[in-house]
Parts: structure tokens; sequence; C-alpha cells
């Protein structure tokens, strides 16, 4: 009988099932959108459950077959239960926000050197307890652990609690030079221990699927549970980075850059973010590049009725209709240059700065159109990508000689053109475009016994699509366009330095009807 192994992916667009075998090919996937900002975990289970049946059914394959299952799930959103298992509701709001606002300054500090993390006013788990503790004390007194949405997720199957390092040090309430919860900052913050779980590592069985969730999602009762881990660090696993040095952009929704390391290496200027990796005793340097996948997306839905049109007539995905375009495009866009959403990451400096197209040319022999505004988008995302890079080269000390590229942008042989010209370094795209759930999938195998260790599962499934070749001339072409993007880049900054931040996360976060 064949084997498979299953992620249950959490995204910031929706929830999704990804299947494998145990060599690494990718069988079956079932995806279902939803709102971020509506997300709850009544509507997040729901999904999974939905996707999970759909998955199995598109594969052909028996709830018998599958020997693993893990997960995976967007970073930063905590899911909190009370004693009977029910869930309390832990969305941003701007009141949460004013706390988080108020611990930055107090905490800030402290908790990047233990946690790796500056904190985002809004996002991290601390601002949200102290909120509750504050203003429903009767909800809070309720609370007996805290879980990242992947962690969530293995409780529904299994019925047990516990976290893991990627999904914990997202909380900036744990240690990660140590692996275990930060006694000092829960004690400074007045957050009682206990409701912060057990650590297991990466891989390791947590449990069984129980009798209700196989009634709930198809599997079968008592298939292995394994722990899985946050989505860029399963990405990374599923781009076989698993040796120092090695650095992966994982292009979604956002296109977190980040390097593998044997040491806990941090930011002095406090821009970027330390993590744990899934592998034991290694750590990541993160450098975030921001809202990219939304700014594609972003045309897609407001300037592309035509692609959207003939997608449907055709078949062929709109957005690959519209990198068609902007393949006949040229180096440079014919002048534009896009600054919307991609940035450098800077958590001390957490600001969005206004979207511009600039260098329009309506007139003469050049006139320039919708081809080089798709392409003005993509690489504005590949000069983020750069100079996230280059950030990560100045802190670590350790110099970038290929770049690993997953995600929705890395189905774009263009896309990963474009950055190996702009970076000057090969590109490898994986044959399994979807790393993160793959590499949620590895730890599922982990767990099942098919593979001894992490290192040993990707050593055995992750195949390499495409190796993309920077040409010199148009690297030296972006070399001037880069610096044009900077100072572009730079004054849009400017423009919004007396803009409300509290305003600004307000309409962000503002649930959509």
């Amino acid at each position: 009988m064949a084997k498979y192994l299953m992620a249950l992916d959490a995204g910031s667009g929706g929830g999704k099932c990804f299947i494998c075998d145990t060599e690494g090919h990718e069988v079956a996937t079932s995806f279902k959108e939803w709102v971020r900002a509506n997300w709850n975990p009544q509507l997040g289970w729901d999904i999974l459950c939905t996707v999970t049946k759909d998955a199995m059914g598109k594969a052909e394959i028996s709830a018998d077959e599958i020997v693993g299952v893990s997960s995976t799930s967007m970073r930063e959103e905590i899911v909190l239960l009370t004693k009977d298992g029910k869930e309390l509701p832990s969305a941003a709001t701007p009141e949460i926000m004013a706390v988080g606002m108020e611990m930055e300054r107090k905490f800030g500090e402290e908790m990047y050197l233990v946690s790796g993390h500056w904190p985002i006013p809004v996002a991290m788990a601390p601002p949200k307890l102290v909120w509750l503790k504050r203003n429903r004390p009767q909800d809070f007194a309720n609370v007996r652990t805290v879980l990242s949405i992947n962690d969530w997720i293995l409780y529904k199957l299994t019925g047990e609690r516990a976290s893991e390092p990627t999904g914990a040090c997202e909380t900036c309430l744990f240690d990660i030079t140590k692996g275990e919860w930060s006694k000092k900052l829960l004690d400074d913050l007045d957050l009682p221990q206990d409701i912060f779980p057990k650590i297991r590592m990466n891989g390791k069985v947590l449990g069984e699927v129980t009798e209700e969730a196989s009634k709930q999602t198809g599997l079968k009762k008592g298939t292995p549970v394994a722990m899985g881990g946050a989505d860029t660090q399963c990405g990374l696993i599923g781009t076989a980075a698993v040796v120092e040095g090695v650095t992966t952009a994982v292009a979604g929704t956002t296109t977190p850059v980040q390097m593998v390391l044997s040491k806990p290496i941090f930011d002095p200027k406090w821009r970027m973010w330390t993590n744990c990796h899934a592998v034991p005793g290694q750590w990541i340097l993160e450098s975030n590049a921001g809202l990219t996948g939304w700014a594609y997306r972003w045309f897609k839905e407001n300037l592309a009725d035509v692609e959207e049109a003939a997608s449907k007539v055709t078949g062929i995905d709109a957005y690959e209709l519209m990198n068609r375009e902007a393949e006949s495009a040229p180096v440079g866009s014919g002048g534009i240059i896009a600054s919307m959403g991609p940035m450098i990451m800077n958590t001390r400096y957490m600001r969005i700065s206004p979207g511009a197209l600039i260098g329009f040319m309506p007139y003469g022999t050049k006139i320039t159109g919708k081809k080089e505004i798709v392409r003005a988008i993509i690489e504005n995302t590949c000069y983020a990508v750069r100079g996230n890079c280059e950030q990560i080269e100045e802190i670590s000390e350790i110099k970038i000689k290929e770049l690993r590229f997953c995600g929705g942008s890395a189905r774009s042989r263009l896309w990963a053109k474009i950055q190996a010209d702009v970076l000057g370094i090969p590109v490898w795209v994986p044959e399994i475009k979807d790393a993160t759930p793959f590499g949620a999938a590895l730890c599922a195998g982990v767990g099942a016994g098919v593979y001894s260790d992490i290192k040993e599962a990707t050593e055995a499934t992750v195949r390499w699509e495409t190796k993309a070749e920077p040409d010199k001339g148009n690297h030296n072409r972006y070399n001037e366009l880069y610096k044009k993007w900077l100072r572009i880049s730079d004054k849009l900054k400017d423009l919004i330095e007396m803009q409300d931040l509290l305003e600004l996360m307000q309409s962000f976060f503002k649930k959509k009807e």
C-alpha cells in the first residue's frame, strides 16, 4: 500500500490541505480563501475540515494511506483555550494596540534581547493577554492555554496541548537561547506561567487523530500527528535550508527572507528578527520584504479585468497572463518604478508607505502602459528582497551566494529570472513551490518514522526545478535602478512621518463586510 503525508496550512489568505507521497511528490492540494481580518477558530476549522476531505478526494486515496499529519500557519496570531477546550476571541483592535505601544516602550528592548523579536504592538501575544487581563478579568481567569494557530490545529486533531520553538518565539515571550518560556518576561508582565504549554520539538509525535476529529476531517482515527511549525520555517524545510548560511525567500502574501544560523545573532539596530529554526541547534536571521504578494494581488483585483475574463475562457490563471504581459516589457519597465508595499524590514519603524508608480510616459515614442506597470510591481518586490538580503549579510557577516525561492511568486519563471538579475546571484526554485505545507508534511514524515530527522527528510525529497542564472548586463542595469528605488522609498517614508500610526492600523485591521 502506498504511503502519503498530509499538512494542514492556515495561511493569511486561506486554509489549505497538502498531500505528498513519502518520496516527495506532490499528490493533491485543496485551498479555500478566508479574509484574515475576519479569521476566527470556527471559520478556520470548518474550512480546514472541508479542504482535508476535498484533497483526499482529489488524490483518490483512502484515509488508511495517510501515515502522518502535521500543520503550519501564519505567525503571530494566537488562540486562547479555556479548561474545557473552548476558544476565546483574541482579535487585534486599536485598544489592544494602545496597550502594545505602552509595552513596547517599557519592555521592547528586553523582549528583543530574550526572544529575538522587537514587539509589533498590535500583532504579538503580550498586548492581547495584558489587555484581556485588565479589561475582561473573568475571561482571562478562564484561559488555560496559549497556542499558535498551527499548534491549535494539532490540538483540534489530537486533543493535546503543546507548542514548538518556531511558533513560541513569535510570541516575544520565549527565550530563544535557552529554548524555554522566559520566566523573567512573564513575571514582568504579571502573566501566569502555567498557561504557556510544554515545548515539543518539530517532527515529534504529539498524539493521534481522535474519533471526533476523524468524523470531522475524514482522517483515520489513530493516525499519528506530529509537531509542525511556523510557515516560514516550514518553508525553509521545503527548500532544504537546513545548513548554516543557506538563505530562502518565502514569497507569499509577505516575503520573509531567512538565513540559517548555527547560533543566534541579534541585530544591534533591532531592525530584524532572530528566530528558532525547526532543526535542533539552528536559528534563523529574518529580514522581511513586507507586503509583496498583496501588491500583485491588488493589481489583479483592480486593474486586470481583461486577464480575469480571459482566464475564465482559457483556463490559464490570471496571474500567469499578467506574467506573460510583464515578460514583453523591457528591463526597468520603460522607466516606471513602483514602490507599493514591499520594504526593507525595520521593526522600529513599522509604517506602511503610500503606494506609488513613478515614471509614466503617456506620450511620445516610448509610451508606457499595463505591461510596464505589471513588470514594475514585480521589480519592486525583487528590489525589496535585495535590500533585505543585504541587511542580512551586514548582520551575519555571511555572503549570500545563492537564493532559494519558493511560494506563490516562485511559480513564475519570469519572477525568478528578474530576482536573479536584480541580485546578481543564482536563484533556485524547488519542484514543489508550496514549500511551506511541504515542509510541514516532512515533519509529519519524521513523526511517522518515515525519516529519522528533518535533515534526512529534505535529502530524500527536495528536488529543484529551475536555476535562474543572472544576466550580467541586466544586473548592471538593475544596480542603477535599485539605487533609484531606494531613494524613492526613502522619500515616500518622509511623506508619512506625521501620519497617525494608530489610525493607520485601525484601518488596516478593520473587518471587511
